[in-house]
């Protein structure tokens, strides 16, 4: 019975795959599942205050700039949409593409970006993102957590060879305490859907702070990326602006 609350976190789950991944999926399932996590998105995660402090700053510099973002792993695009209404409201320029590889959830994003012509969707493998070019900004909400190591090292690689400015990778931290906050408040907020499966298993596939550092560090030095933890259990993989 305690290891349902609080199970042991010292290994990273690679191998058990979400419900919303699975090919077979019951459709409806998974589109409930993801207009529930953008309500999730908006409650706990760290992306938004990510996002104003390490993008919205360098775009103040030179607001008439034409400046690009590539939100990888979009989703129902509602973190794309925020960030493109508040450019509008700074006076930014910002194109937007939104790429997930999932066309099932693809209406929703359509359904969310309908009024932001400067959001472009886009079905696409994020393990091929170098085929897009490259962007002043590159970002994704709860998506490293999806792959393993050796994808990981691949996607990054990718992402670093295409970022003009600066990335930012915000995902789940791996604690037994943020586990029991999903197992009770997703279990509260969520019905019918893979929300309360899929969430307990992104936390027992997400990271450790330490983890991450050394991961950098073996295979990523000299590239000045950093590693941070934010509010809530979120662990965040960053390479700012030369200037930041």
């Amino acid at each position: 019975m305690l290891d349902f609350f609080l199970p042991d976190m010292r290994s990273r789950n690679t191998t058990d795959r979400e419900k919303m991944d699975r090919a077979d999926a019951d459709l409806n399932q998974l589109l409930r599942t993801i207009r529930q996590f953008q309500r999730i998105n908006i409650l706990f995660s760290a992306s938004r205050s990510l996002l104003r402090e390490h993008f919205f700053p360098v775009m103040e510099r030179d607001p008439r700039r034409m400046y690009t973002l590539l939100d990888v792993g979009a989703g129902g695009c509602d973190i794309a949409v925020w960030v493109a209404r508040e450019a509008r409201k700074r006076g930014f320029r910002l194109n937007i593409t939104a790429l997930d590889n999932d066309a099932r959830i693809l209406p929703v994003a359509y359904r969310a970006a309908r009024d932001y012509p400067e959001v472009r969707i886009l079905e696409g493998n994020a393990m091929d993102v170098s085929r897009l070019g490259s962007f002043d900004f590159v970002f994704s909400n709860h998506f490293l957590h999806h792959l393993d190591w050796d994808e990981i090292r691949n996607f990054l690689q990718q992402v670093i060879a295409r970022t003009r400015i600066a990335f930012v990778m915000n995902d789940l931290k791996r604690s037994r305490w943020a586990y029991l906050g999903c197992t009770i408040f997703i279990g509260l907020m969520t019905r019918k859907s893979f929300a309360f499966y899929d969430g307990r298993l992104s936390i027992r596939r997400g990271f450790l702070p330490e983890e991450l550092r050394d991961f950098i560090t073996r295979n990523f030095p000299g590239t000045g990326i950093r590693v941070a933890e934010a509010s809530p259990a979120r662990v965040v993989l960053y390479r700012p602006s030369a200037r930041a």
